[in-house]
């Protein structure tokens, strides 16, 4: 949920490295898609033209699920593998050090067959050569997961490197609203709808956040200094990203050339976002630290929260449901979408195989996890069947993924990242600076890490 920091220097180095190894061209075993047929569109009894029972392919997939998720996970692979005569999949699953893991193992010949990648290391290892190349695959495959027409256009693009496409998404997992009814109830609010901007917004936060004697921020008398409830919280995440987005605004240009957030545009949000977080609607960084960022909402001492759509917010805790996040002042909705997937490596063994595995396992999380990046599958009452206990939230859910959008990644996207976090946001969140005097001093910063 929270922002995942930039990985350290060292690797970073090693990213380097591993990309300008990896990025001489394309592996011989079917990166084209061509060599070798197409898996899909194979006898899927696995009998070969003699009518002899085929040997199962074992193809090794390798995840950052932790152990309840691995064990959910493990269930999806044994139906998978009881149906499949092609192959068997491993699952190994270990979320420490992933990222590393999986740049030293597809830098050399140890890697998995298969792996859980995020948009960002997507983008990476399209551009470096290490993922399979499975345009042509998808073009003749017939398998509901192979049509690209059904994904959200956002959802493939971290996975599309000049054209080609070199994995699928499971996941595209757009920011909501998360409402605390009972709160809005007591304040005599409405709850949020899609006429919500950021003006609708600073009000309802005005009238959430409270001081030990009742008195509402926008009252006087208001004590600051004796806050008990906040309208919302923010500490790095959502994304100031997002906000920018929803203002007009960009923070990487579309040719991935330079950074222009010293446009009105972008201004004007990162000085929202700075009043926002270093105003006393929001907890400070340090009362965020001590009493834990999503638990305070939890607790009722947050009217409004941020989250992921897959959060358990509006599940677990009592009067909770999830909203679309505001649009910006001129009616502008977008919101963040962060974007999960999996590739195959383009030096398997086995890619006729692997490229089954792939979409068949694709599919089965497309009805695991909320929410699939498919048009066809984001149906309120097939939805509604697969996630029971969000079945309250759903409707927003699927209104905001046309609105979603990630990053803009490139394989020089996490230096860039670094100085974005580090120069920028980190001192207006931790430091109480002003976007206006870091500005001038961080694009060109910003722009070189580009170049």
């Amino acid at each position: 949920m929270k922002k995942r920091l930039s990985m350290l220097a060292s690797v970073l180095l090693v990213i380097a490295l591993v990309l300008s190894a990896c990025g001489g061209g394309k592996n011989d075993n079917g990166a084209n898609g061509g060599n070798g047929g197409n898996a899909a569109n194979n006898d899927s009894s696995g009998n070969n033209s003699g009518g002899e029972p085929a040997q199962k392919v074992q193809i090794r997939l390798a995840t950052w699920a932790g152990a309840d998720e691995a064990k959910e996970l493990q269930a999806i692979l044994d139906d998978l593998n009881a149906k499949s005569g092609t192959y068997e999949i491993v699952q190994d699953s270990n979320p420490a050090e992933y990222d590393t893991r999986m740049i030293t193992q597809l830098s050399g010949d140890s890697g998995p067959d298969l792996f859980w990648v995020s948009a960002q290391r997507a983008a990476q290892f399209a551009a470096g050569g290490v993922m399979l190349d499975i345009t042509d695959r998808l073009a003749s495959a017939s398998h509901p997961a192979a049509d690209t027409n059904d994904y959200y256009e956002a959802s493939l693009g971290p996975f599309t490197h000049d054209g080609k496409i070199y994995g699928l998404p499971w996941l595209q997992q757009p920011v909501m609203m998360y409402v605390n009814k009972a709160l809005f109830d007591e304040a005599g609010l409405d709850y949020p709808d899609e006429s919500w901007t950021w003006n609708e917004f600073l009000d309802a936060a005005k009238k959430l956040t409270k001081d030990a004697n009742g008195k509402r921020a926008d009252e006087e008398g208001f004590d600051a200094n004796n806050t008990v409830q906040w309208g919302f919280t923010l500490n790095g995440w959502p994304p100031a990203q997002m906000f920018i987005w929803q203002n007009g605004g960009e923070v990487i240009t579309e040719d991935m050339k330079s950074s222009p957030i010293d446009t009105p545009e972008a201004k004007e949000a990162l000085n929202f976002y700075a009043d926002l977080v270093q105003g006393p609607l929001v907890p400070s960084q340090s009362i965020i630290r001590d009493r834990g960022f999503d638990q305070m909402f939890r607790n009722g001492q947050v009217a409004m929260f941020m989250g992921g759509a897959a959060d358990n917010l509006d599940s677990t805790v009592e009067n909770v449901q999830a909203f679309m996040v505001p649009a910006g002042p001129g009616g502008t909705h977008v919101t963040f979408g962060d974007i999960l997937g999996m590739g195959i490596n383009a030096k398997t063994k086995n890619p006729d195989a692997a490229f089954q595995a792939l979409l068949d396992l694709t599919d089965a999380i497309h009805h695991w996890k909320i929410m699939p990046p498919r048009k066809s599958l984001a149906d309120l009452e097939t939805l509604k069947e697969l996630h029971p206990d969000k079945a309250h939230s759903l409707e927003a859910i699927i209104a905001s993924m046309e609105y979603a959008r990630p990053y803009r990644y490139s394989e020089k996207y996490p230096d860039w990242d670094n100085i974005f976090w580090t120069q920028l946001m980190d001192p207006i969140i931790n430091a109480g600076a002003r976007p206006d005097d870091l500005i001038p001093k961080v694009k060109p910063l910003l722009d070189n890490a580009l170049q």
